[in-house]
Parts: structure tokens; sequence; C-alpha cells
């Protein structure tokens, strides 16, 4: 579980868990909970939670280098238009460029746990007609809200997004 350290020679030792470690260990769980509908519904509340938080404070405590990295994140996500592997992976890359901006480990590693159990609904969603364009035009409003330092906005855009997402998944089910 990532908890001891063993090293050949050496005793084995008590090491301090990662937030990678916890989250690991959660793996199993939360895969058998998006066995069903109502475990995916869960997921994705709780993902809205998160992400609508990370927003906030992003647009709260953003600096002109957070900014600059967001906004080529956005960039790259343009760029992919059209490519859905290449759309999928700066979209994943949008989301963690805000999940890096607190600066704090664990919400980086929630974050890649949380792209790692909704894979498929990222993938599923994005098949709709349409679907890679209206995320990137929610991600260039989240950029905006971003970037203006509007706490509010960046969550109501957030919330729209993430809400679409869940929208097309469903529909795409």
């Amino acid at each position: 579980m990532g908890l001891i350290a063993i090293t050949s020679g050496e005793r084995a030792r008590v090491t301090k868990p990662m937030p990678e470690t916890v989250l690991n260990g959660l793996s199993g769980t939360v895969r058998h909970m998006l066995t069903d509908g109502q475990g995916v519904r869960n997921m994705q509340e709780a993902r809205l939670f998160f992400e609508a938080g990370l927003a906030r404070d992003a647009a709260r405590h953003a600096n002109e280098e957070d900014i600059a990295r967001l906004q080529e994140a956005l960039a790259e996500n343009r760029r992919a238009m059209g490519d859905t592997q290449a759309f999928e992976r700066t979209d994943v890359n949008f989301h963690c460029v805000l999940a890096e901006i607190p600066g704090n480990p664990v919400f980086v590693a929630i974050h890649e746990a949380v792209v790692e159990w909704l894979t498929v609904q990222r993938h599923q969603s994005l098949m709709n007609e349409g679907a890679a364009q209206n995320a990137y035009d929610w991600h260039a409003k989240i950029f905006r809200a971003v970037a203006d330092h509007d706490v509010d906005g960046a969550e109501r855009a957030m919330h729209g997004h993430l809400d679409d997402v869940s929208q097309y998944y469903w529909r795409a089910e």
C-alpha cells in the first residue's frame, strides 16, 4: 500500500503516506461504485463539488504565471479540436492546471484519481456531436472568469461545463 519502505539490507520502515497512495487505495471501491447508474451520478456530483471549488480558488488566487499556464492549456485544447484523443488529453490538462494552481498536492492527486475513475464518462461524452466544441466553449468561459478573478463566474462556468458533460454522458449511455 506504499506505507512501508523496504530497502535491501535495511529494516523495513513506515513511510509518510502520499496523497496518491491514499487515493489509489480507494480505486477498487470507486470502480465498484461506478458499475451502476447511481454510483456514476454520485461520482459526477463529487467531481462537480470538487472542480467548482478548484475554479473558485483559481479565480481568487491565480497569479500571472498561473493565468498564462491556463491560457496555454486552453489554446492546446482549441488546437486539438477534431482529434478526439488529443482533445481528451488537452481537456484533462486544462483541468489539471486548475488543480495545480492552489499548490496543494492533495488537489492534484484527487484530480488525477477522478480523471482515472471517470475516463469512460469523458470518452463517451465526447462521442456526441458538438460535445468537444461545447466543452471548449465552457473551458474558455472558465478561463475568462479565472483571468478576471471572477470567483462566482468561475464556479458558474464549471457547473455549466460539468452539467453538460453529464448530460452528454447519459445521452450516449
